[in-house]
């Protein structure tokens, strides 16, 4: 399990630093690779937008471009640090684990109970805490294999070897797939 971990003090710290430019706390401290990106590209364009307004273009469009611009980037700049703060300071680590673990209980025990789709809701419920999470990925493409929806399946399966580093499922994903092949 990838677990989610409550950052220490010296990365809170560096997110805190990091935050004044918009995505590179996300994407250095917080393993948060693609919101970084995404609020970097849209305050970068907010920005080159204003700059636009006020160097290149000229006329009562100039002023629009440039307020509009200037609204953007701070905008993406505070819902960018106000992302960093909640991820760094105010998430509730302890209690996400403690439902993690209730869900995966509830959804190993539907599972085997042969409730799919109670399982499939508990397992739904994992990966909307932690979408990166091997153990539930495996679990949730063995429900979705057993529900008949292989191409869920193996995006599923496809997602829990990436984040699988120690290569724990690896055998189990083969099995299931060759079920899933042979009907």
């Amino acid at each position: 399990m990838l677990a989610e971990v409550r950052p220490s003090v010296g990365k809170r710290v560096q997110a805190l630093a990091l935050g004044l430019v918009p995505g590179l706390a996300h994407i250095a401290v917080l393993d948060r690779p693609g919101a970084g990106t995404l609020l970097f590209l849209l305050f970068v364009a907010a920005v080159d937008t204003a700059l636009a307004g006020l160097y290149l273009v000229e006329g009562p469009l100039a002023d629009r471009l440039y307020a509009a611009g200037g609204a953007a980037a701070g905008a993406v700049w505070l819902a960018a640090w106000l992302d960093m703060a909640r991820l760094a300071f105010f998430r509730d680590y302890e209690k996400r684990a403690a439902l993690r673990k209730q869900l995966v209980a509830e959804g190993v025990k539907a599972y085997a109970a042969g409730d799919l789709p109670g399982a499939r809701r508990a397992f739904r419920g994992c990966l909307s805490l932690d979408h990166r999470d091997p153990d539930v990925l495996f679990w949730y493409g063995c429900v979705e294999a057993r529900l008949g929806k292989v191409k869920r399946a193996r995006r599923s399966f496809r997602r829990c070897r990436k984040y699988d580093l120690a290569r724990k499922w690896e055998f189990q994903i083969g099995e299931q797939e060759r079920g899933m092949e042979g009907g």
